[in-house]
């Protein structure tokens, strides 16, 4: 933690902050290990490292941040900030994380300027240190294995979506998983051409396309993965457009590494589906980041101006939706390296036949 620490005081003094409030629960557990950040908030100084929060939290507090300075207060704590922040000039707030309501109540009760700022400890949650890493491995072995479970016992005509995503939340929480990183997609036949859409009572018939998309928070970090699997048999055109969405995933995949920019992979894996004349079905950007959030900066898309850093984690997820017939996507996490990435979601992406 002192290293992140550090890194944000640096932050800060580019910024000519004399403090920094932290409000975002993710940003909370960053910084000082406090996984009760809805119900906490930091002040961050060069000389004080200050957390709030009520005496639900005392003995977690305890546990999990001892070297904090506990200011008992439910927040916003406006009496008790304003006390430790008595001799700040520059106080930094974070506007995307805090309600206007909020921040009004603190410009009245503080005699500190605040300094409105987005993203800044995001900056430094992009880069991912060894354990943040492990942790993410830990939560996508855990993917695999659900994955494969489901191939092995679960998957068959006459299971329902619903069933299905019930069942793989169930299993990421039995095997290790604190709970889903997002709802978890189950979909088949055409509604499979719906790109987030929500698992239903429709059961599998043989012949049918069948879409997940799911992950587990493993200790608080995420993964993501998706196949996109055939029930009995692969039917019409369903094999060759299976795998032009895998060449075209394999080839984001081999583009990913420290250097590269976001809007270049992207690029690239849209060029491969536009070869195949796919490319219009292809509704959402290539890629996302993620980590404490199962969705960070930068984005994998045609917008992004990042450029890839090592030890970022991404993922890499094309795909097809077309209406009335059905959709494909293929997705993987892997972390950015020097000469490549680590693919760390291990499953079969070959067109499997269930």
């Amino acid at each position: 933690m002192n290293e992140r620490i550090n890194n944000m005081l640096f932050l800060m003094e580019e910024n000519q902050l004399d403090a920094f409030l932290v409000s975002k629960a993710e940003n909370i557990r960053y910084l000082s290990g406090f996984t009760g950040g809805e119900d906490g908030r930091l002040l961050l100084s060069p000389g004080h490292c200050y957390i709030f929060t009520d005496s639900r939290y005392f003995e977690q507090v305890a546990r999990e941040c001892p070297d904090w300075e506990l200011v008992e207060s439910r927040p916003p704590g406006l009496e008790k900030l304003q006390r430790v922040s008595s001799g700040f000039t520059r106080l930094g707030v974070e506007s995307h994380a805090i309600s206007y309501n909020d921040y009004g109540e603190l410009e009245q009760s503080l005699s500190a300027e605040l300094v409105p700022l987005v993203n800044m400890v995001e900056k430094l949650r992009q880069i991912k240190d060894e354990d943040e890493l492990q942790m993410m491995r830990e939560a996508a072995r855990i993917g695999d294995e659900v994955f494969s479970d489901l191939c092995r016992h679960k998957i068959a005509p006459g299971a329902s979506e619903r069933e299905l995503a019930s069942e793989i939340a169930y299993l990421l929480r039995r095997k290790g998983c604190d709970k889903e990183a997002f709802d978890t997609i189950a979909l088949s036949g055409d509604n499979t051409a719906l790109p987030h859409g929500r698992p239903g009572e429709r059961r599998l018939v043989a012949g049918d396309m069948l879409t997940m998309d799911f992950g587990g928070f493993y200790s608080g970090y995420a993964a993501d993965m998706t196949r996109t699997v055939a029930i009995g048999a692969a039917q019409g055109e369903f094999p060759s457009r299976y795998q032009a969405v895998l060449e075209s995933q394999q080839l984001g995949v081999a583009m990913v590494k420290a250097g590269v920019t976001c809007r270049g992979v992207d690029k690239a894996v849209r060029n491969c589906l536009e070869q195949h004349g796919l490319g219009k079905y292809f509704q959402h950007s290539t890629g996302h980041s993620l980590g404490l959030e199962i969705h960070e900066g930068p984005s994998i898309s045609a917008r992004s101006e990042a450029v890839l850093k090592e030890n970022m984690v991404v993922t890499v997820e094309p795909g097809i939706y077309i209406a009335g017939w059905g959709g494909i996507r293929i997705e993987d996490t892997v972390i950015v390296k020097s000469g490549g990435c680590e693919v760390i979601t291990h499953s079969d992406k070959s067109l499997l036949i269930i």
